[in-house]
């Protein structure tokens, strides 16, 4: 049987980037052509080979619609000219704001930094006001989560005002993906699924840091805003610098680290969850999320990553919790359904004889 070997986009030399990077940013997606989304009466939105894959096949390769890193002691941070990406070290070599609006806003030379200008506009003068306040107040975490729904907002301005930068010529995998802002926006929020008190604070950093029409262009009402946050929590993706559900589950089993940022992949989000995935993910040099077949995957199977470290997450009570306090649901995956079963034997064998 033949497989198709996937032709991957080419690496976009720095010298050559163009202004128009935030619209033809989506031409560097990939998918494989045995890969389609489906639909699930329960799961709702999921992935699906039509066709046999074989083990070490890339099925997908996403581009980010915005990132924001981590920030942790001397590591490198990442160029935020979202065609480039690159990892950027915090020396004199990182190129910083004109106007110095936040230290952590890096691009890794002046050509980067121009053809980023209409996105960083965006949010310049947001960060100049709010990055520091809402980090100390907040907390980095909340810092991250509101910094990284500017920068969508940012690209969806870009995306706005780009005019007729790029003929929209209709790529092939378009039959079945979206790209740009409508494929955001068809990303799940899932807000009756949060608790209230999640909710109410999630509304509250909307009101308080970006609500100011004085810095953020009024883009979405309130309550788009407050989806928009929502589906930013729960359709975001780590950035690691190992492969996430690649390893066996066993003791010897490596991390995949320490995070380095976040991104939203909003087609690469169709991905359902399970404890024993077929697909593994891992950024490559410049962010593209890159999802790869972890064993033989076959025609009509569904295609699944793992959400979290499996090796932080080992037994199914450690699991179990996870996905329900990070992710707001009961995993019911085949790993999971199994050692359920195989506990509730062992329930039943520890009763009295007789019982």
């Amino acid at each position: 049987m033949e497989f198709q070997k996937p032709r991957l986009p080419p690496k976009a030399p720095r010298s050559t980037l163009k202004s128009s990077n935030v619209v033809t940013h989506d031409l560097e997606f990939y998918v494989h052509p045995n890969l389609v989304p489906d639909q699930d009466p329960c799961k709702g939105r999921l992935l699906r080979a039509t066709g046999p894959i074989r083990e070490g096949t890339i099925l997908l390769v996403d581009t980010p619609y915005a990132i924001v890193h981590s920030v942790t002691s001397n590591e490198p941070l990442i160029c935020s000219n979202l065609s480039c990406s690159r990892r950027v070290p915090q020396n004199g070599r990182a190129v910083r704001c004109e106007h110095a609006c936040f230290k952590d806003v890096v691009w890794c030379n002046v050509a980067c930094r121009a053809t980023d200008k209409s996105r960083h506009d965006f949010e310049c003068s947001w960060l100049k006001k709010y990055a520091e306040a809402l980090r100390q107040k907040e907390g980095e975490y909340n810092f991250a989560t509101v910094w990284h729904v500017v920068r969508l907002l940012a690209t969806r301005n870009a995306e706005l005002h780009s005019g007729n930068a790029l003929v929209q010529q209709r790529r092939p995998w378009e039959t079945h993906f979206l790209r740009g802002w409508k494929a955001v926006d068809m990303c799940c929020a899932y807000l009756d699924s949060w608790p209230e008190v999640q909710v109410t604070h999630w509304k509250r950093l909307v009101q308080e840091y970006l609500s100011d029409a004085s810095v953020l262009p009024p883009l979405l009402s309130a309550e788009q805003m407050l989806l928009l946050l929502c589906k930013e929590e729960t359709n975001t993706f780590g950035l690691y610098p190992r492969a996430t559900g690649s390893q066996p589950v066993n003791d010897n089993a490596a991390p995949r680290g320490e995070s380095y940022g976040m991104a939203l992949y909003p087609r690469a989000a169709q991905f359902n969850h399970s404890c024993l995935p077929n697909v593994t993910h891992k950024p490559d040099g410049q962010v593209r999320m890159v999802y790869t077949a972890a064993r033989d995957i076959a025609k009509g199977e569904e295609c699944m990553i793992t959400y979290f470290d499996l090796t932080a997450h080992k037994d199914l009570s450690s699991r179990q919790n996870h996905t329900q306090e990070q992710f707001q649901f009961k995993c019911t995956c085949e790993r999971c359904l199994k050692e359920e079963a195989e506990e509730n034997i062992e329930s039943m064998d520890s009763l009295p004889f007789g019982f």
